[in-house]
């Protein structure tokens, strides 16, 4: 796999809108100077053989008025999500799902002022005999290399910067099912570290909602997390991305209970695990325990 080049700055933002439509914004900035690209995320429903256009905006703005026309090119990046929950970039048409044939944008290359926004056209061309699922690929923007100047006399603080839109194709007969496959509760100093291990054998991505309760021996809840928002889990993949609940539980026995909906047409899943929290302040080194995982769905 060729990951994507090296970067000095790199901002990446995942929306949680819904179908293609200008998200809040993705930037780099630096000295007061900022670069937002909108929208983050584009996701389109097509059928094969389908055609669209779309319109990803750059804003170049300068609150003080003193940056100068910069030069940019756009390119095009296959992209995944590890199994960790990190965002990994990789040379176009290196993935199995790989859309970025399927791209045409103008301009590739353009010079931008401040002030102004620079509109970049992306047109979208599903062939006839695509697979049913979603199909991934990004629209990197960067600075061109040689518009960036040194002043070899005065100590200066280069800042490169790149952004992405990235596009989710998602390509009729689309299918979504989630499973919470494993289910870890660990005790350290910090708190109580727990991690699912969500899986998706469907063809299109899931963003499920999720909510942890911790409970004593008695079973009074005594720390409770709602609302929480995993990662995204795309087609045919799996994540195990750990959440810290800082609260320093005293010793003693405890379960915990993570539910989550998937979002899929399913009912929500709960996932068991049993906890035992030891008095780290008489170890030398942090320990953990946890015990095997009881999964039902209510």
């Amino acid at each position: 796999m060729n990951k994507f080049f090296t970067l000095f700055a790199f901002l990446f933002l995942f929306i949680t809108s819904a179908q293609a439509q200008t998200a809040p914004t993705m930037s780099a900035s630096s000295t007061g100077t900022g670069l937002s690209l909108a929208p983050a995320r584009v996701e389109l429903e097509m059928k094969p053989g389908a055609e669209t256009t779309v319109v990803v905006n750059l804003d170049y703005h300068s609150p003080g008025g003193t940056e100068q026309p910069t030069r940019i090119v756009a390119t095009l990046n296959d992209w995944d999500i590890t199994k960790d929950g990190r965002v990994e970039f990789y040379k176009a048409l290196t993935r199995p799902n790989s859309a970025s044939s399927w791209l045409v944008y103008s301009p590739a290359e353009t010079t931008v002022t401040p002030g102004n926004i620079h509109s970049i056209r992306v047109t979208v061309s599903v062939p006839q005999d695509a697979t049913p699922g979603d199909h991934l690929t990004s629209l990197i923007i960067e600075q061109r290399p040689d518009t960036i100047k040194f002043n070899q006399s005065a100590r200066q603080v280069i800042v490169r910067y790149r952004m992405a839109t990235v596009f989710y194709i998602k390509v009729s007969g689309l299918t979504r099912r989630g499973t919470l496959a494993n289910l870890q509760a660990e005790s350290s100093p910090k708190g109580i570290v727990i991690t699912p291990t969500l899986k998706n054998e469907g063809n299109s991505v899931i963003r499920p909602a999720a909510s942890v309760k911790i409970a004593d021996s008695t079973g009074k809840i005594v720390a409770e997390v709602p609302g929480i928002e995993p990662l995204p889990v795309l087609a045919n993949s799996e994540t195990s991305q750990p959440l810290l609940i800082k609260n320093v539980l005293p010793p003693g026995s405890y379960s915990v209970k993570y539910k989550i909906d998937f979002q899929d047409g399913s009912k929500a899943t709960e996932g068991i695990v049993d906890l035992i929290v030891k008095d780290f302040s008489q170890e030398k080194r942090p320990q953990i325990s946890s015990t095997a995982i009881t999964i039902q769905k209510p």
